[in-house]
């Protein structure tokens, strides 16, 4: 009798078991939310969509976009700080995610320890684009020019604290550059006086804006920073073949699925395996490409080992330039 009930009680155990793991196997049973931390229309946000897009089609079920702009995505992150580790929200971060945190004094948001990686999606390099009024033909040139004439000529970025203001500034520390920094509210402000010759020069991020003057000759590209060349101008080299003390150099932006910390691993490899497909949908690449982006191939493990990593680089930064934002 006690080896029947024994006996009972094991299979009962083995059938919970079971339950338990189909009750875990269901997920995603209802609609996930994806917070954006940048208005509809951004670069993040036009990716983000097509491939969310994609995402539920392979889930099935919905994923609901809600965007949060403010404070580099600060207001975004505080949204994900604040939800339940149960994969049902989600944020679709950018390297801001690296960067606003020591920005902003918000070491809450610190990624090493608030959240953890669904997966990278994209990437998206820097262009060093120069005025046409500027009389150089390659990166090398142009950063000679720079270092005869400290505080010359005149960067425009996409603001205080940008990406692309803080590879600038990674750059010049490097080389031992010396500028005019003049923030603009955004790329579009920044590349427009580019090319009407009011700023000498700036790393722009936003391939589709910047190509129509590239290819109108308003403004020259120099180089590209990352560490390979971009499929969006394969003619343009980059600034570590080009620039003998940048060899290895790789910086730009970048996009990210980013859950609470505490969430299950295999909701997270779930998520990621959606992705994974949702990166080889060529509707989905041909908007990665119209960015300028291209697919980062990373798992979930790696891809927070680069937040990691990024977090402590920009950190530094900021920190050696003093840079501070209310």
């Amino acid at each position: 009798m006690f080896k029947k009930m024994v006996m009972a009680l094991a299979v009962a155990g083995l059938g919970l078991m079971g339950f338990q793991g189909c009750a875990q196997a269901k997920y995603p049973d209802k609609a996930v939310t994806v917070i954006i931390g940048f208005a509809p229309g951004g670069p993040t946000d036009a990716i983000g969509r097509v491939l969310f897009s994609k995402v539920a089609e392979e889930l099935k079920v919905p994923m609901v976009i809600e965007n949060r702009p403010g404070a580099g995505g600060n207001i975004a992150a505080q949204e994900l700080l604040r939800a339940k580790p149960d994969g049902y929200t989600l944020m679709y971060g950018s390297s801001s995610i690296t960067t606003a945190p020591a920005l902003f004094g918000r070491e809450d948001l610190n990624p090493k320890k608030a959240f953890v990686a669904a997966g990278c999606t994209a990437a998206v390099p820097l262009i060093l684009l120069v005025s046409k009024k500027i009389d150089v033909g390659n990166a090398r040139d142009f950063y000679k020019l720079l270092k005869a004439n400290p505080g010359k000529y005149f960067m425009g970025s996409s603001g205080n604290g940008s990406i692309d203001h803080l590879v600038a500034m990674d750059i010049a520390h490097t080389l031992g550059l010396k500028f005019q920094h003049v923030p603009y509210k955004g790329n579009g402000p920044a590349l427009t006086d580019l090319a009407a010759g009011n700023t000498n020069f700036m790393y722009s991020g936003s391939f589709n804006s910047a190509t129509p003057f590239i290819k109108g000759g308003q403004v020259k590209a120099l180089a590209v920073t990352s560490a390979k060349r971009s499929i969006a101008l394969p003619d343009v080299p980059t600034l570590s073949e080009s620039i003998p003390q940048l060899k290895g150099f790789d910086a730009g932006t970048w996009q990210t699925v980013l859950a609470p910390k505490g969430t299950d691993p295999a909701i997270l490899e779930t998520l990621n395996q959606a992705l994974q497909k949702a990166l080889k949908d060529p509707k989905v690449l041909k908007s990665l490409h119209f960015q300028g982006a291209e697919v980062m191939e990373k798992t979930p493990g790696q891809c927070q080992d680069y937040i990691n990593s990024e977090y402590d680089r920009w950190s530094k930064t900021i920190k050696r330039i003093g840079l501070k934002m209310n």
